[in-house]
């Protein structure tokens, strides 16, 4: 019978130990989740900022061209159909380093891909809507962020994520401003037809 015991308490503690060290090394995993990543703020992270067309076409060239749509990340939430997939965000090669190194590695290193929501996306060849001027889009100098909950018109942002969290202004804090934002224009600013889904790389247009 103390052979049985002893035996079956080796048996528990070799359980325990096992169970301990595969919690190890998952918190040591999560533990350095992205940890060897930094912003780049230098002038190739986030380059200089066209302002007006003519600076928009001497920064990006042609709109709907092949450098327009030939960057692209990957953006989880962002598809709208079908609803809350993942999908790959394109852009212009110009902001390759700021949006797919800096912004979409920010919100994934700080554990807040939570706070994305369909849909999500960048290049589109068109004109503005009801206008007879080209969207910055089709330059693929703009990003559409969380447009099912903040449609064009809107006066505010709507900060609830995927995950049904408030993250406030979060996702805007990325994208716009100066450090620790990335430069990016904010359509909520445009006072007569306010666009908070609307981030864009350059002013006056």
């Amino acid at each position: 019978m103390l052979g049985s015991s002893v035996r079956s308490r080796v048996v528990f503690l070799a359980l325990v130990a096992a169970v301990a060290a595969s919690s190890y090394s998952g918190s040591v995993a999560l533990a350095g989740h992205m940890s060897g990543w930094n912003h780049d703020h230098s002038k190739a992270g986030i380059p200089p900022r066209p302002s007006g067309l003519k600076e928009l076409n001497d920064v990006f060239g042609q709109r709907c061209s092949d450098r327009s749509n030939n960057a692209r990340s990957w953006w989880p939430h962002a598809d709208w159909d079908p609803f809350g997939a993942g999908k790959y965000v394109e852009y212009h090669t110009y902001l390759a380093r700021n949006i797919g190194f800096n912004i979409r590695n920010h919100i994934n290193a700080a554990h807040r891909d939570g706070a994305l929501y369909p849909g999500i996306g960048g290049y589109n060849c068109r004109l503005i809507d009801g206008s007879t001027s080209w969207s910055v889009h089709s330059w693929g100098a703009a990003v559409d962020t969380n447009w099912q909950r903040n449609p064009r018109y809107q006066d505010h942002w709507n900060g609830r994520g995927f995950d049904g969290q408030n993250y406030g202004t979060y996702i805007p804090d990325v994208w716009r401003g100066g450090f620790p934002g990335h430069r990016f224009f904010w359509g909520l600013s445009w006072p007569t037809a306010p666009d908070p889904m609307h981030f864009q790389y350059v002013t006056n247009y």
